[in-house]
């Protein structure tokens, strides 16, 4: 095998031109089908993230309507038959495989709670009634001050933690620990920041971009211990649940059977517990993205088709011009399984070559591709050795034609035609 394999490198340096023009449909196909799916694999990493906690891998249970719309208690009073969710129900959703762990809040949109500090008033985002969990539990690191006491948690103590778009929008650049925010009319006392684990960090370029970007904040979120909640809203308000999932994947199973669970205690009807995750909408999407992906393979394999019939043609035409070489090594004792694997190894060589080269180009081009349009680049490992064996059986298909007629040769014939 090894001296077959020599002697295929040797045919192929000797016609450099001719065999690099061979090896051109299968670069062109293999090169095509990694960028594809280098490409697509980083959109649906994009899609990931994007659609799904940022990264975070969390997902929230609440009240909806229908199943689809989110229950407003901006608009609606709290409906008969939903009462607070209980320790047993959420030790239920934390003994959830996958689940890493669990936590209560109510909220409300600082549209409808009036939220003021001094001459600021914020205009967009939420206030955040939480359990003592809840900011680990949605990947929220505290940048500032302190996260809230147990003491804090469970005595309704009138103390707020503030996210960064808030304490951005409210108080430009001055430090918030211990100053006094306004919820409906009701002092609170500032004790910490907090902020996305995951949230990438944004240089403003100019005074006039920060205070843009300040003023259009609609990530602006104030947390209060839930025990304060009845101080500004109403009493026994039921609460949504915020789950923090190991794996992404995970997310769809998980957030239904929490719903289920939270269903089970309640009386269910137009209202009911449901997830909230963007998982269908991005199963959608990778859907779309895995469709296309097929779609463009497809394409990409008519490439290799005709690089194959590029081999075979080359392979046909080789066989011709050592005619006489084939003539003599079967006058010379050479069988015919000798000769077959002869031709079939060049054939392979040539194609795996071509393969290998085509890995390279479609990982540089998915790189530059990714690069360009701010996705995360992948080399889909599995992809470039099923793109390498691939090739080398289009050699082996596509070379069996023409190495069986030089196997199948006469050698008396094959010296008397040179």
């Amino acid at each position: 095998m090894i001296e077959y394999i020599r002697l295929a490198f040797r045919g192929i340096i000797t016609h450099k031109l001719r065999s690099f023009l061979t090896m051109l449909g299968v670069i062109i196909g293999i090169a095509s089908i990694i960028g594809i799916v280098s490409i697509v694999q980083g959109t649906n990493a994009k899609l990931e993230k994007s659609l799904i906690g940022s990264g975070n891998n969390v997902t929230t249970v609440a009240l909806t309507q229908n199943g689809t719309d989110e229950y407003s208690f901006d608009s609606n009073s709290v409906p008969f038959g939903f009462p607070v969710v209980s320790d047993e129900a959420m030790d239920r959703i934390r003994n959830l495989i996958g689940v890493v762990n669990a936590a209560t809040y109510r909220q409300r949109s600082i549209y409808s709670a009036g939220v003021y500090y001094g001459n600021f008033t914020l205009n967009d985002g939420k206030v955040l009634g939480v359990s003592k969990d809840f900011l680990p539990t949605v990947q929220y690191k505290i940048v500032d001050g302190r996260d809230f006491t147990d003491e804090e948690i469970t005595s309704g103590k009138k103390v707020a933690i503030i996210d960064s778009g808030a304490r951005d929008a409210l108080f430009e650049g001055e430090n918030p620990i211990g100053k006094i925010l306004e919820i409906k009319s009701e002092p609170f006392v500032i004790v910490g920041v907090a902020k996305n684990s995951n949230e990438e960090a944004v240089e403003y370029k100019s005074l006039e971009e920060y205070q843009t970007s300040a003023m259009n904040a609609n990530n602006a979120n104030i947390y209060i211990p839930e025990n304060c909640w009845p101080i500004l809203f109403q009493y026994d308000e039921p609460q949504n649940v915020a789950i923090h999932v190991d794996k992404t994947r995970y997310i769809a199973s998980i957030g239904k059977s929490a719903s289920n669970i939270l269903n089970s205690y309640t009386n269910t009807g137009d209202i009911s517990y449901a997830s909230l995750s963007a998982q269908q909408e991005e199963n959608q999407m990778e859907d779309l993205t895995n469709s296309i992906r097929l779609m463009l393979i497809g394409i990409a394999s008519l490439s290799l088709l005709v690089g194959g019939i590029g081999v075979m043609n080359i392979m046909l035409v080789s066989v011709t011009e050592r005619t006489a070489e084939i003539g003599l090594k079967k006058a010379l004792g050479a069988k015919h399984r000798t000769i077959l694997f002869q031709f079939l190894t060049e054939s392979a060589v040539l194609t795996s070559i071509g393969g290998i080269i085509g890995v390279l180009v479609g990982i540089g081009l998915a790189a530059v591709i990714s690069y360009a349009n701010a996705l995360e680049f992948g080399v889909p490992i599995p992809w470039i050795v099923v793109a390498v064996l691939f090739s080398v059986f289009i050699g082996v298909l596509f070379g069996a034609m023409p190495a069986y007629r030089a196997a199948k040769l006469n050698p008396i014939d094959a010296l008397r035609r040179e």
